[in-house]
């Protein structure tokens, strides 16, 4: 018996059993992301992984194949698409490689603002069609690159089998003289 408590005195002194050790520092950023289980949350998500730049977190607001086999569609403006012919086969793929371009481009600690304005909406039991006037902002780190991008945005959403909102078709509409969304990604890509 006494060498048992020796043995367990020993044990309880030569470790650092009961002291505090230092926190651990996160793996990744933290992010605002949440299950865009309504419209609402899809779309704060989407404005957050631009401003927050979280690519996974970016596509996670886009049809994924293994739970809605709804495919992606993005339909450019007119405009771009002549400018930027690789927006007319435009996918999933795409629109990765487009946002990773992204931000790669913007200046690191400065967040990409998306302002969605005048909010049309038309919703049914598992789908909704958004409308946004959008005011895009960034800070490219070359100044070649416009910083406010304009336009008309029409998204239509889906609701996946894990029960959250996702966009499945996403139309770029031109409305006056500034650069659009379509642009910059044709730019990018």
């Amino acid at each position: 018996m006494k060498k048992l408590i020796i043995i367990l005195l020993v044990f309880l002194v030569g470790c650092d059993l009961f002291t505090n050790r230092d926190p651990e520092k996160p793996d990744s950023a933290r992010s605002n992301y949440l299950p865009a289980t309504t419209p609402d949350i899809l779309f704060s998500n989407l404005k957050n992984s631009l401003q927050e730049k979280v690519l996974e977190n970016y596509m996670s607001s886009f049809v994924d194949p293994s739970f809605i086999s709804i495919p992606f569609i993005f339909i450019p403006t007119s405009e771009a698409i002549v400018k930027f012919p690789a927006l007319n086969g435009w996918n999933l793929d795409s629109e990765r490689q487009y946002f990773n371009n992204l931000i790669n481009s913007t200046k690191q600690n400065t967040p990409i603002i998306l302002d969605l304005q005048n909010e049309i909406k038309n919703t049914y039991a598992d789908s909704a069609i958004f409308q946004y006037d959008y005011i895009l902002t960034l800070s490219p780190i070359d100044e070649n690159i416009p910083t406010i991008y304009k336009g008309n945005v029409k998204f239509s959403v889906f609701l996946d089998s894990r029960n959250q909102w996702v966009i499945g078709k996403w139309e770029d509409i031109k409305i006056g003289t500034d650069p659009t969304w379509s642009e910059l990604k044709g730019a990018m890509y």
